[in-house]
């Protein structure tokens, strides 16, 4: 009788411990994954911006006023002109242009950016199929550092691949920007540019008359006062008043100093 009962208690005993989790040995935990999650790429699309200016090259003659349209387009990395309305009322430097471009690295303080334009030597910088002239292939590389709120400083460097006479220039500039409130900004930028002899001589060659240095060295100094309004989200105006001289220039009209202005608005995809 004894080991009977012995039996069914022991018999219990064995059950009760089978079904209860705790006392079962628990596997050791894995170790968690030291790999970092990689956020995913953002994606490819399509944005644009679309506007016009009154550009006036030089104050001085205000009858040479020209109305012109603005485009700005984007895909990837690649873009032409100016496309994000987000942030470009308040991120802005002097020395830009409409070239294919390139935007290799882009972060909340740097920026840079290669591109690639053909200009006439013979003209002006600005490419015109239209007009006769020695035509090249010029490479920019821009460099952007915001290392404050308000100061912004660059560097373009630009080369002739062709070798046809545009020649080497580097560009240092400085940008002081001043938000007025959240969706308006006033920006003044100031640059110098040296070049090599080639670079110089071509520009001497395109004002007839005038005894500017064809050797290796700085040869000009530039500034600009641009004001930046954002009236929505897709919509903002600019105006800019700019002034340039060569250094110790001799022109024919005997004025050094070049003060030109432009008046725009921008409608912007996104």
């Amino acid at each position: 009788m004894n080991q009977v009962l012995l039996g069914l208690l022991l018999g219990a005993g064995i059950g009760a411990f089978a079904q209860t989790p705790d006392a079962m040995p628990q596997a050791a935990p894995l170790p968690a994954t030291t790999e970092p999650a990689q956020p995913p790429p953002p994606p490819s699309r399509w944005d644009y911006s679309l506007g016009a200016k009154l550009d006036m090259g030089d104050l001085r003659h205000p009858g040479h006023m020209q109305l012109r349209p603005t485009l700005g387009l984007r895909y990837g990395r690649w873009r032409v002109g100016t496309v994000e309305g987000a942030n470009w009322h308040r991120f802005g430097q002097a020395l830009q242009d409409n070239a294919l471009t390139y935007d290799w690295l882009k972060t909340s303080n740097w920026q840079t950016g290669l591109s690639a334009s053909v200009i006439n030597l013979d003209q002006d910088a600005d490419f015109d199929a239209f007009k006769s002239g020695r035509k090249t292939l010029r490479l920019r590389a821009n460099l952007d550092y915001k290392f404050s709120r308000q100061w912004l400083a660059g560097l373009s460097l630009t080369q002739d691949v062709l070798g046809r006479g545009d020649g080497t220039t580097a560009s240092p500039t400085v940008t002081y920007i001043q938000p007025l409130d959240d969706d308006s900004a006033m920006l003044l930028s100031a640059y110098t540019t040296w070049g090599n002899a080639a670079h110089w001589q071509s520009t001497a060659a395109r004002s007839p008359g005038s005894a500017l240095r064809q050797d290796a060295g700085l040869g000009n100094w530039g500034a600009q006062i641009t004001y930046r309004q954002r009236f929505t989200q897709r919509w903002a105006f600019y105006s800019q008043l700019s002034a340039s001289q060569f250094i110790n220039p001799v022109l024919p009209s005997g004025q050094a100093v070049v003060y030109g202005g432009q008046l725009g608005v921008i409608y912007f995809s996104h």
